[in-house]
């Protein structure tokens, strides 16, 4: 039973030492650590003062850790004995599935193979007795290596008190969840994800995948309407276990997932989601925060082909044609000279006649050459209305304070702020590239510029970003520093999503950002 507070720095078990607490959640803290002796990172799990599920939880992690299967993060230790209980896995990074969806719905044949690896991992799972319960887009991770993992078995579910008698049906409405998401874009499952959820149709289920987004192919919309008992076609039996999803996806076209090395890896391919999706549902649920929005263009997403491209050459010239002296027709080079002098003074002199012209005494009522006399109007700027506040915050970690407090980043309060998490140094702690704080003005409008205020400090960097998308991947029209009251540059980009994208924190006597006010100014 953990029974004392726990801080940055601590060695568990003389070797795991805890570098970066990254969330908290219900008496349990999520941390980035290092064990000592085999000098890798490692996630770690504690737990507060009297936590009640301590030992269920560490029960859970070690019947995980004897699943071997790659694509189920691997457990490396748990223990209660001690002063303080801890789970050591595997550190994942890379991309949740709610990370790729923002961007829009995947390609069929790549949804269907990236669900294939999460219901063959699930799969093994139930194999060896065990499930996992709490299955959501931020428990299927596209990896950095280039592969798919799933997160959380066993533990997320014993955190969140979440039991089952029928845990093979449970999962398997989990992996329905999963392909309904990543063939439209829109989540169908129970709230805590940021996708936009999924219409209803007349009998209250969800709207079938191919009535929510056009051209789903009709064995993929099969799938996941059994697996989530949606009326399907005629015949088709509802799935009740993940190895029958397996089962049904061997049957379809699947796509290739791209092998990337570790270096860095490419997201399977997505394609653009319409803002308003077409559907014949007669209700809509509650729509979350990144509702609606259309993905980065096609290039941030999609896998290209890169060519080499050839140096760059200048522009080859018409040869040069001499004329003989003695051809016919022909202009000698001195007599061409000399007509072309003559015009050059034709020229000149007829310039000169014509400044000229009403060159008296005119008392400034003719306007000299070159003087506008009625120059273009501008549209007035203003301050524009906001239609909600949203948080980029891309995972797989997520900053456990960047989703609070949104509306107070444009109340005109001095004493109320949006903030974030803070950490362990203007980096982020390596945890992230940077966070968005997007104002969403509920249409497009012409930015002329953007008002910040923040607290003083040492200064840290943000970037402006205006586009129909609430991401870092749109046109970035900006860069200042992120510290005090200072204004970005709009330069009248036309968009509906204005986003603060900080890439390096301020120091504020701790590293974090805190944004007191932001107004945006343009037309609309």
């Amino acid at each position: 039973m953990s029974t004392s507070v726990i801080e940055p720095g601590t060695r568990l078990a003389g070797r795991y030492r805890l570098d970066d607490r990254v969330s908290e959640a219900g008496g349990s803290t999520f941390w980035k650590a290092t064990d000592e002796i085999l000098a890798r990172p490692v996630a770690v799990l504690t737990f507060a003062p009297g936590f009640p599920r301590v030992h269920d939880v560490v029960t859970a992690a070690r019947a995980a850790s004897r699943l071997t299967d790659p694509r189920l993060t691997q457990v490396f230790d748990a223990d209660d004995s001690g002063e303080n209980a801890y789970v050591v896995s595997e550190w994942v990074t890379g991309e949740t599935l709610e990370d790729l969806l923002a961007e829009g719905p995947m390609e069929p044949g790549r949804a269907a193979a990236f669900l294939m690896e999460a219901a063959e991992a699930l799969a093994s799972a139930h194999s060896a007795g065990l499930a996992h319960l709490c299955i959501t887009p931020h428990n299927l991770v596209w990896t950095s290596g280039g592969t798919v993992k799933v997160t959380g078995l066993g533990v997320e579910a014993v955190l969140a008190g979440s039991v089952s008698d029928t845990p093979a049906a449970d999962d398997t409405q989990g992996l329905g969840e999963l392909l309904y998401a990543s063939l439209t874009g829109h989540w169908c499952g129970a709230e805590g994800t940021q996708l936009p959820a999924a219409p209803s149709g007349p009998d209250g289920r969800p709207a079938p995948p191919s009535q929510v987004r056009p051209g789903v192919p009709p064995d993929l919309d099969d799938i996941a309407c059994r697996a989530l008992h949606i009326p399907a076609r005629a015949g088709q039996e509802p799935l009740s276990a993940p190895s029958e999803f397996v089962s049904a996806l061997s049957r379809v076209p699947r796509s290739p997932l791209p092998f990337v090395p570790l270096a860095g890896s490419t997201p399977p391919g997505v394609i653009n989601r319409p803002d308003q999706p077409r559907s014949t549902s007669t209700t809509t649920s509650p729509v979350d925060p990144l509702s609606r929005t259309v993905p980065d263009p096609p290039q941030a997403r999609t896998q290209a082909t890169h060519r080499p491209q050839r140096s760059a050459q200048p522009p080859r010239q018409a040869p040069v044609r001499h004329s003989s002296s003695g051809g016919g027709g022909s202009i000698s080079r001195p007599v061409l000279a000399a007509i072309i002098v003559g015009v050059l003074v034709i020229i000149a002199l007829g310039g000169w006649g014509l400044s000229q012209l009403g060159g008296g005494d005119d008392n400034g009522t003719n306007p000299k050459a070159g003087t506008k006399t009625s120059p273009a109007t501008k549209a007035a700027t203003e301050k524009l209305p906001v239609s909600k506040v949203l948080a980029y915050n891309r995972g797989p970690h997520a900053d456990s304070s960047a989703n609070s407090d949104l509306g107070k980043a444009t109340d005109d309060n001095k004493s109320s702020y949006w903030t974030t998490q803070h950490y362990n140094g203007a980096d982020f702690g390596r945890l992230r590239s940077g966070i968005g704080l997007v104002l969403d003005m509920g249409k497009t409008v012409s930015v002329s510029n953007v008002k910040v205020s923040m607290p003083p400090g040492t200064p840290g960097t943000v970037e402006l970003h205006i586009g129909d998308s609430p991401t870092s991947g749109t046109q970035q029209t900006d860069t200042g520093d992120a510290v005090g009251s200072f204004t970005l540059n709009g330069k009248q980009a036309k968009g509906r999503y204005v986003t603060l994208y900080f890439t390096k924190l301020p120091n504020i006597g701790e590293f974090k950002a805190r944004v007191q006010n932001v107004a945006v100014y343009g037309t609309g």
